[in-house]
């Protein structure tokens, strides 16, 4: 063979592996396609991230850590994060529908679900601290298709203008990324499945004496002998703590405290005020060794809300990272010492302000029309009629007209409850009041322009 054969044929070679730059953990600076808003609006984006480098990965690999989700309104990698005063972020959710090693047993199984951030995190840099490198070198998400390509990734975000004129953002995430093999993690939602429907929220309708609490409960089965490196709470709503406990066992894995902000925190003071000012920070565990789970076992979820005053759309999930292990050894193994709050503040009210009065912000005029069973109308951007009065105990029912989406929620008033928290574009809802008193409604969406006065007698 000659020299000049031998060192093509080695080139060769070379360029059919992959490049050790390719290969090792990398951090990737995403960007969504354009987000639109409108002045005011809490509204809700569904995004689609085609895999091409630019809006999720181009290749398969393993998704080990997450560095930043933040909403920026330039593609300029230097630019700084939006400010809470500007945007606040209810949530973001990625989905990679169809990967493998997709979670089981868990609320969203089959939809491919990766991360998120809620309104727990107004920081939208500070995930660091929920991986390390020494957890990041043996353990990722599968971001891979069965044919071996890389998925689509679908972004839902919901997100709060709080800028008097129309702006366009984009959501930048930066993730850790490697196509090295990492041991599989499964992201596990271990909530109420019974309200996929609404978005996992539900109502706490209020009305109790100070101090009594409301609860939403559910079971949980583990799918498989492993164990949970991170557990995290998200909890909003009127939220106290939430509680993730072995019935089998008879023991207690997390109580997540909801840590609120304190008076002069900026979730307090921004004008308006769009929706119940959500925690700043709520529980979230993480244990190197990771805490011992058996298929079968059985689990009970609670999470506790303050019920002396409404609170709507409210919510209680443990999205739980789990690596399978067919070595944990025997049933109720011994939990491990290192488990760590990594979420909690320096700084928290310890005493929240449960019984906040959140305004209705578009206030409704006109003669109080006698409801007379009829469906009430809702419309682009209005309540029909914007006045009007029922009886306890009589259903009464809206019908959604508008093309774009509306809600049908208590701002304030003797107790709460909501349409489906992201807005619908058409159908009906219908709510029985049990209590007196006048009803401030509002739609979640735009509720600096829509208002309806509810008089129960």
């Amino acid at each position: 063979m000659t020299p000049a054969r031998a060192l093509t044929l080695a080139v060769v070679a070379l360029c059919a592996l992959p490049s050790a730059a390719a290969a090792k953990e990398r951090v990737l600076t995403l960007y969504s396609p354009a987000v639109d808003t409108q002045p005011y609006v809490h509204d809700t984006h569904y995004l689609d991230l085609k895999p091409n480098g630019k809006q999720a990965p181009a290749k398969a690999g393993y998704i080990t850590g997450i560095k930043e989700q933040s909403l920026v309104d330039s593609k300029d990698p230097d630019a700084k994060p939006l400010p809470n005063a500007k945007f606040m972020i209810h949530h973001f959710v990625y989905l990679a529908p169809g990967r493998v090693e997709d979670s089981p047993n868990s609320c969203w199984s089959g939809a491919g679900f990766i991360t998120g951030r809620g309104e727990e995190h107004p920081n939208g840099t500070a995930f660091d601290r929920y991986t390390t490198r020494r957890t990041r070198a043996r353990y990722g998400i599968v971001n891979r298709l069965p044919n071996g390509e890389a998925p689509t990734w679908r972004l839902i975000a919901m997100v709060m203008n709080h800028v008097k004129r129309p702006k366009r953002v984009y959501v930048r995430t930066r993730v850790y990324y490697t196509r090295e093999k990492r041991k599989p993690v499964y992201p596990t939602v271990v909530g109420d499945c019974s309200r996929l429907g609404q978005g996992m929220a539900y109502d706490v309708p209020g009305g109790g004496p100070p101090g009594s609490t409301f609860t939403n409960s559910t079971g949980w089965t583990a799918p498989v002998d492993g164990r949970i490196l991170l557990a995290a709470s998200h909890q909003h709503g009127g939220a106290k703590y939430h509680t993730l406990r072995s019935e089998t066992c008879d023991r207690r894995l997390y109580k997540a405290r909801t840590y609120h902000a304190p008076e002069n925190h900026i979730y307090n003071t921004i004008r308006p005020i769009l929706h119940e000012p959500g925690p700043i920070a709520n529980g979230t565990f993480r244990s190197a060794e990771g805490v011992p789970i058996r298929a079968g076992e059985v689990f009970e979820r609670v999470g506790v809300h303050d019920n002396s005053n409404l609170h709507v759309a409210a919510m209680a999930f443990w999205v739980l990272f789990i690596v399978k292990d067919d070595s944990v050894a025997g049933d109720c193994a011994p939990l491990p010492d290192d488990v760590t709050d990594v979420a909690r503040p320096r700084r928290f009210d310890r005493t929240p302000n449960h019984g906040l009065v959140v305004p209705q912000l578009a206030k409704p005029g006109g003669n109080v029309e006698l409801f007379d069973g009829g469906a009430l109308r809702v419309d682009d951007d209005f309540f029909e009629p914007g006045r009007v009065r029922a009886r306890v105990g009589e259903p009464v029912t809206w019908r959604f007209d508008g093309s774009r989406p509306h809600t049908v929620t208590v701002a304030n008033g003797p107790r709460g409850f909501s349409s489906v928290y992201f807005g619908q574009t058409g159908g009906e809802y219908t709510f029985t009041p049990t209590a007196k008193g006048t009803y401030r409604m509002t739609c979640l969406i735009h509720p600096t322009t829509m208002g309806q006065d509810l008089v129960v007698e």
